[in-house]
C-alpha cells in the first residue's frame, strides 16, 4: 500500500464529507428538538440505530419538505465512497 497524492486528496475529501454529514445530523437533532416538548427532546449524545430512526421519522413528520436529512445522507454516502476510492488509489486491494 502506497500513499500518493490522489489517495491523500480522496481520503481528505471523504473525511470532510463525513464530518459535514455529522454536523448536518446534529442540526437535524436541533430542528427536531425545537419543535418537541422539553420532556420529549432527543439528546445530542450517543447515536445508535433506534435513535437515528426516531430522529429521521420525527424530522420527516415535523418538516415534510425539509432537506437536512437528505443532504446528510448524500454527504455520508459520498464520504464512504471517497474513502473506498482512496483505498483503491493507495493500492489497498492489490494482492
Amino acid at each position: 500500500m502506497e500513499l500518493n497524492f490522489t489517495s491523500i486528496v480522496l481520503g481528505s475529501l471523504g473525511v470532510s464529507c463525513l464530518v459535514l454529514s455529522g454536523f448536518l445530523f446534529v442540526q437535524e437533532i436541533g430542528e427536531v428538538n425545537r419543535r418537541l416538548l422539553e420532556d420529549q427532546q432527543v439528546s445530542y449524545w450517543w447515536t445508535y440505530v433506534e435513535k437515528y430512526t426516531k430522529i429521521r421519522d420525527e424530522y420527516k413528520r415535523l418538516y415534510p419538505s425539509g432537506r437536512i436529512h437528505m443532504f446528510s445522507n448524500v454527504f455520508e454516502i459520498a464520504g464512504f465512497t471517497l474513502l473506498v476510492l482512496a483505498l483503491i488509489a493507495a493500492g489497498f486491494f492489490k494482492s
